[in-house]
């Protein structure tokens, strides 16, 4: 078993639906970073009104880019990886010590190979309990005219490590170091879009 020591932040009393950046900002306090989820809420996350309904249809930004709604209380919504690295790169400013990534289309084994092993915590984008994830509502882009169809209940958590048949997450709405079985972790982490944020130091 791996299993990197990384700072916990427990979203529930005061970031009910900010699991994004509280995965960030666990992940920046790993590598020294001292910032609060209040600074990257306010300062870093990119964010866009929650999804409203005009004469019957549905109109929201893209969450991929921003985070819906406000992650301080219960109706936010959330969102996905190039809006959190946005947040990332928005807080580290111009840096050449440290890189900010985007990862598509790894699996959670391959994430652990890739980066957990070598002491990297990666913020994944799953499910509440790693449940089976469940189209909920399909809404318009105005700014492409695109529909995106939210899937529920999303969620962000930071991996830090695995075991035999085991994946480990900081899990900010269970507790730190919770363990999930690996078949359940790895069918939510793939039907969320297979995303992933890390941040790697290269000076």
């Amino acid at each position: 078993m791996k299993i990197i020591d990384c700072p916990f932040i427990d979203q529930r009393e005061k970031y009910p639906t900010g699991c994004e950046s509280v995965s960030a900002v666990m992940l920046l306090r790993h590598f020294g970073f001292d910032v609060t989820p209040e600074e990257f809420i306010g300062r870093c996350l990119p964010k866009a009104p929650e999804p409203v309904c005009e004469n019957g249809v549905w109109y929201a930004a893209d969450p991929q880019h921003f985070y819906l709604g406000d992650p301080c209380t219960d109706d936010g919504w959330g969102c996905f990886a190039p809006a959190v690295c946005k947040g990332l790169r928005t807080y580290l400013g111009d840096t050449d010590t440290y890189e900010v990534r985007e990862v598509y289309g790894m699996t959670l084994a391959d994430l652990c190979r890739e980066y957990v092993f070598r002491d990297v915590p990666v913020i994944v984008f799953a499910t509440m309990g790693m449940a089976q994830p469940r189209e909920y509502r399909t809404w318009t882009i105005p700014e492409t005219g695109e529909t995106y169809t939210w899937k529920t209940p999303m969620h962000c958590l930071l991996l830090v490590g695995y075991g035999e048949g085991t994946f480990v997450f900081n899990d900010p709405l269970v507790g730190k170091n919770t363990v999930y079985p690996a078949d359940a972790a790895l069918f939510a982490h793939e039907h969320m879009g297979m995303q992933a944020a890390v941040l790697v130091k290269v000076k």
